[in-house]
């Protein structure tokens, strides 16, 4: 069986480390893989057996028509020429035009997956506004095409069903993308207080938020510690590098940069923050401190909310710096209790986040 696997823009090494899993639970069932998208150090996919790895024309950001007609008819004629039996997609344009595409190809059986509704669904501008509506109408259109939809949290469904975007029957809903429980391995916290955020450094995932936190925290707890790890990006939503750079240079923050040993540095932490009002599906980050075993603080936006189950963590309001900071000073007060909340999101991992149960919920519904 032919599959096609389309993303919008493939880092190889990170797409490897979230769905290498996956890739090779299709292989092993003797089906072959192409992966298209926007490529950026692929070797390391392309040199595995059963999987082929093909350049798409796909810009990750922007909304223009041309460009978009350029990926549809990519889509529609290798879908064709090399009789894809199955479309399996993430990212916004890989799920809308993969879809669109597919149906026009001939291909029955299409499976996109909504890793969170991101800028359009979060931001109040009326610019944000416009790209939500047009995001819902071409989404609608890719839905209609699909066999099923896969997505990683209950808002994200409720609010496509409710937007009359899809109805609620064509919805599968995974635990995320899943996390690897052997790779990363449970180890108690650091006695010292060290608060870990890994993300893409936008301010809508809280990076500002973590700043002022860090800064007040630092003056009355100088031991504690606040580790980032991250890209800036050309996203008109990065943080401003001035800001990064000025408290960085003030001792506060120790920026990693981008990292590829995220286990590691986990190990160096006693709690894992991410104070995002960004739309997520599930945030990766999140399951990986699940399975260390480290405390959340998180925020009750979609997909985040999901990482805590009332024994391992807080949540708190979005943009709420003065809760950010108490739930930081509670977590330096009561280190004993920490440790708890650390077991407790290990158990957590297992029982609903492990990638062995994500997986085999995503092949039993493509029946592959």
């Amino acid at each position: 069986m032919r599959i096609l696997i389309n993303n919008g823009s493939v880092n190889g090494p990170l797409f490897y480390s979230m769905r290498g899993k996956l890739l090779h639970d299709i292989i092993d069932r003797e089906h072959s893989i192409t992966l298209t998208g926007a490529l950026d150090n692929c070797n390391n996919l392309s040199a595995i057996d059963g999987i082929s790895v093909v350049e798409a024309p796909v810009s990750r950001v922007g909304m223009n028509p041309f460009s978009d007609l350029k990926l549809l008819l990519f889509y529609i004629r290798y879908m064709k020429s090399h009789h894809v039996d199955v479309v399996h997609s993430y990212t916004a344009k890989a799920n809308i035009y993969g879809s669109i595409g597919a149906r026009l190809a001939g291909v029955k059986r299409i499976y996109p997956t909504i890793n969170g509704l991101g800028y359009a669904f979060t931001g109040t501008s009326a610019k944000a506004r416009m790209i939500k509506r047009i995001m819902c109408r071409l989404y609608k259109r890719a839905f209609k095409c699909s066999t099923k939809v896969f997505f990683q949290n209950p808002d994200d469904i409720n609010e496509m069903v409710t937007l009359k975007v899809i109805k609620r029957e064509k919805c599968v809903l995974l635990s995320g993308s899943g996390v690897d429980l052997n790779k990363y391995a449970f180890n108690e916290p650091k006695e010292k207080p060290v608060f870990f955020l890994a993300s893409r450094l936008l301010v809508t995932k809280g990076v500002n938020d973590f700043f002022v936190a860090a800064r007040t925290i630092k003056k009355a707890y100088p031991e504690a510690r606040f580790l980032l790890a991250g890209s800036i990006d050309d996203n008109p939503d990065s943080i401003d590098k001035h800001d990064l750079q000025s408290i960085c240079d003030e001792g506060i923050v120790e920026y990693l940069g981008v990292i590829d040993n995220i286990p590691e540095v986990l190990s160096e932490s006693s709690v894992f923050v991410l104070p995002s009002y960004y739309r997520e599906g599930i945030p990766h980050s999140l399951l990986e401190a699940l399975s260390v075993g480290r405390a959340i603080i998180t925020t009750d936006s979609p997909g985040c909310k999901e990482a805590v189950n009332g024994k391992n963590g807080f949540i708190i309001h979005p943009r709420d710096t003065d809760a950010l900071i108490e739930k930081m000073r509670w977590m330096i007060e009561h280190p004993n209790e920490v440790k708890v909340m650390g077991i407790e999101s290990r158990k957590y991992a297992e029982e609903r986040f492990d990638v062995q149960l994500v997986n085999k919920l995503i092949i039993e519904t493509m029946e592959i």
